[in-house]
């Protein structure tokens, strides 16, 4: 009987230590899509500067955890893999370093780095959906707008690649891949 309550409490107390054993979380980060192209396109032909507006997120992605998309109509937000930083600051520090480096030696600013600068196009993005589906598709839907001194024009584009593997930092990494994919669309299609 006694060893029965000692084998018990035993039993208990690797269930507890079990139980309050912390899960450990990983943090990721995007990052750049190197690229041997740079673009040759009308942006070359002329010095130009381009003022990047605050991008807009949809609020499901405001969140440090991971978004994984179960179906069209639920989110599941991963506990033990977050992002390193706000994904909006992440999104637009990638975007500007992949737009810069394709089309060297004009630029694009962000709107909080332009002082006594005149921009030539004012660029605004709104990011409608970025996620990787639980059948392992990255998917970045976008509306973005160019204003210069002609006019305003305003478009719309899904991007979606297949994931690698099912680690998170393949799906990092296709995020990564898809706004690379935007710098490039958005660039070919800016006169």
């Amino acid at each position: 009987m006694k060893f029965k309550k000692i084998h018990i409490l035993i039993s208990l107390s690797f269930f507890a230590i079990a139980c309050s054993s912390p899960i450990k979380t990983s943090f990721y980060q995007l990052k750049t899509i190197e690229t041997a192209e740079i673009y040759r396109n009308k942006l070359q032909s002329k010095q130009i500067r381009i003022q990047l507006n605050p991008i807009k997120f949809p609020e499901y992605l405001d969140h440090p955890q991971i978004v994984i998309r179960n179906n069209a109509y639920k989110l599941q937000l991963s506990e033990n893999h977050h992002w390193a930083e706000p994904l909006e600051n992440e999104f637009t520090r990638i975007f500007i370093d992949n737009f810069n480096r394709r089309i060297a030696p004009n630029h694009i600013l962000g709107y909080s780095e332009l002082k006594n600068i005149k921009a030539n196009i004012q660029l605004s993005i709104k990011v409608l959906q970025l996620d990787v589906s639980s059948s392992e598709q990255a998917v970045l839907s976008v509306k973005w707008g160019v204003l210069n001194s002609k006019n305003t024009q305003w478009f719309s584009k899904n991007f979606s690649i297949p994931v690698e593997n099912n680690s998170y930092e393949a799906k990092v990494e296709a995020q990564s891949q898809l706004i690379a994919l935007l710098s490039d669309y958005i660039i070919k299609n800016i006169d």
